[in-house]
């Protein structure tokens, strides 16, 4: 199932490689697109409950960036996804 998709994609794809491409979505999505996808993202690794992706996004995102996620959330993702993220409960 989908919990499973970040663990899969570790363990075939390189952390090195994930980097770089999660850094080229980031230049590519622009500044509100790339919040939005980081909200994503930040909700996918902590709905898979897997430790090393946790560390892994704590590693790799910056902390300012990290830090914001709550904001976005609020103030962008949840205007413009918030009927999809009908069971979402804080994280953080």
């Amino acid at each position: 199932g989908q919990p499973l998709t970040a663990p899969a994609i570790s363990r075939v794809v390189p952390s090195k490689v994930q980097k770089s491409f999660n850094s080229k979505v980031l230049r590519n999505l622009g500044l509100l697109e790339s919040r939005l996808h980081l909200v994503g993202m930040h909700d996918a690794v902590w709905e898979s409950g897997v430790e090393e992706e946790r560390e892994k996004f704590e590693t790799e995102i910056p902390y300012v960036a990290r830090m914001m996620i709550e904001r976005w959330r609020k103030s962008l993702y949840i205007p413009k996804a918030g009927a999809l993220d009908y069971g979402y409960q804080s994280a953080v």
